[in-house]
């Protein structure tokens, strides 16, 4: 489940406190912050634009360009 909050600053405090308790009883628990939200977002919608644009490339080519 994904869950998107806009809350004050007290009220996402307690809810962040509240996820870092579970944290440590061992649930599994990931936060991501609003920057983080929109960097992931926007290269999935430029992945989603590449495969459109069949311009896909096996992970191989793309280790290949990496090295370079």
């Amino acid at each position: 489940m994904t869950l998107h909050l806009n809350a004050s600053e007290s009220v996402t405090q307690k809810i962040l406190s509240y996820l870092e308790s579970l944290r440590k009883q061992g649930e599994s628990v990931e936060i991501i912050d609003d920057s983080l939200y929109k960097f992931e977002k926007s290269g999935i919608l430029k992945g989603l634009e590449q495969v459109q644009n069949d311009q896909i490339c096996s992970s191989e080519e793309l280790l290949e360009e990496l090295d370079r």
